[in-house]
């Protein structure tokens, strides 16, 4: 049987073809990879912006959650306002059971300080408000404590409670687009130092 050159394939054949690679490009959207655009600056300077990225739906099917994982989820309905689409990005700090504390200068977790993520923006202090006393959490079971990595200017685990663990959607990847503003350059341009950039 020989192979049939292009002018012999049929419009049957390149249909079939293009409806074959439709359906292979929708289960991979759907169940393996999600591209989503950054619209805060929850996540600074880790992730920026305008940041454009690409996730992993299968990453915590093949392998535990760990504390410092960098997590996609949704909020449950009774904590979404209008927008109920909409994904969230933020730094796991507490697992099932952790006890979590909250100060002014670091986040301690069973006892222990944990590092502050390499390209976090400061200031650090997790603490709500001005002269706030410290803040002790235990993380119930199925359950996860979530900052952004920007403590001054994010909406997470401080305001609405721990994250429901079935409410995870996957794991950022690399930035494969940016396009925003830097301390350099006030006016939105493309980000080229940023492309490919591995999210830790």
């Amino acid at each position: 049987m020989s192979d049939k050159g292009l002018a012999d394939l049929s419009w049957r054949d390149l249909i079939t073809t293009a409806l074959f690679a439709v359906v292979v490009a929708l289960a991979l959207r759907l169940f393996v990879l999600g591209v989503y655009t950054i619209p805060s600056h929850s996540m600074e300077d880790t992730i920026l912006e305008g940041d454009y990225i690409l996730v992993s739906k299968l990453a915590f099917r093949l392998r535990d959650v760990h504390r410092g994982d960098i997590i996609i989820f949704s909020l449950p309905d009774t904590l979404r306002g209008e927008e109920r689409d909409d994904l969230y990005i933020k730094r796991l700090i507490g697992l099932p059971g952790d006890t979590v504390r909250l100060t002014s200068v670091f986040i301690e977790v069973n006892g222990e300080p944990i590092p502050e993520p390499p390209e976090a923006k400061p200031p650090f202090s997790p603490l709500l408000g001005i002269g706030a006393e410290d803040v002790v959490i235990v993380v119930p079971e199925k359950a996860y404590f979530v900052l952004g990595d920007n403590r001054s200017n994010s909406y997470d685990s401080r305001y609405w409670g721990c994250l429901p663990s079935d409410r995870v959607e996957g794991a950022p990847l690399f930035v494969y687009w940016s396009f925003g503003s830097t301390n350099e350059n006030i006016v939105r341009h493309i980000r080229w130092d940023r492309l490919f950039t591995r999210i830790l």
